[in-house]
């Protein structure tokens, strides 16, 4: 099977919005650009590169918004609000709570927060998801613990220790940007 050599592909987990700008942003200096990237909210996102051709695109901006929808109006309805501040949307759909925004616009703002509190909710929305995950995962572990101690079957272990593994994994991240919102207040 042929690769094709023009698509550059990386897997990277980050728990810093900064860090994962400030990385796209050494990739488009690396003379890639950044076409798309897949949900980060089970494993590691994937991040899909193309060889910058364009030398107006070198001054491309990438900002990172974290946010979860219901709908697919109220996903139609935020990214048509970037659009028109001259911002355009990388994610593929509402099922997305990790939203990587570029600009090629020097007439727009530099950034997709206006003030210091929309940094801490983007935050708190982030703190909020990997504490939810992290208690699915635990009760998950419990579940198939107790189903283990009933069937004395190893595949429910086996499972248990996989759910309590990401349990810990959304702890981290959750206590990461704990941490990242402490520094912002």
């Amino acid at each position: 099977m042929m690769k094709n050599k023009s698509i550059k592909k990386v897997t990277k987990h980050f728990s810093d919005f900064s860090k994962e700008e400030e990385w796209l942003q050494s990739m488009l200096h690396k003379g890639w650009i950044l076409k798309s990237y897949d949900s980060e909210d089970v494993d590691d996102c994937q991040y899909v590169f193309e060889p910058l051709n364009n030398e107006e695109l070198q001054h491309v901006i990438y900002k990172i918004d974290f946010r979860e929808f219901n709908k697919k109006e109220e996903f139609e309805e935020y990214k048509e609000i970037f659009q028109e501040s001259g911002w355009t949307l990388l994610s593929k759909n509402k099922w997305y709570s990790k939203h990587i925004f570029y600009t090629t616009s020097a007439n727009a703002q530099r950034d997709i927060f206006s003030d210091q509190s929309s940094y801490r909710d983007r935050e708190k929305r982030k703190m909020s998801s990997s504490l939810m995950q992290a208690a699915i995962y635990l009760i998950g572990f419990i579940i198939f613990l107790v189903l283990y101690r009933i069937f004395e079957r190893s595949a429910f272990g086996g499972v248990g220790i996989f759910s309590l593994f990401f349990s810990f994994k959304y702890l981290v991240d959750y206590y990461k940007h704990r941490k990242t919102l402490k520094s912002l207040l």
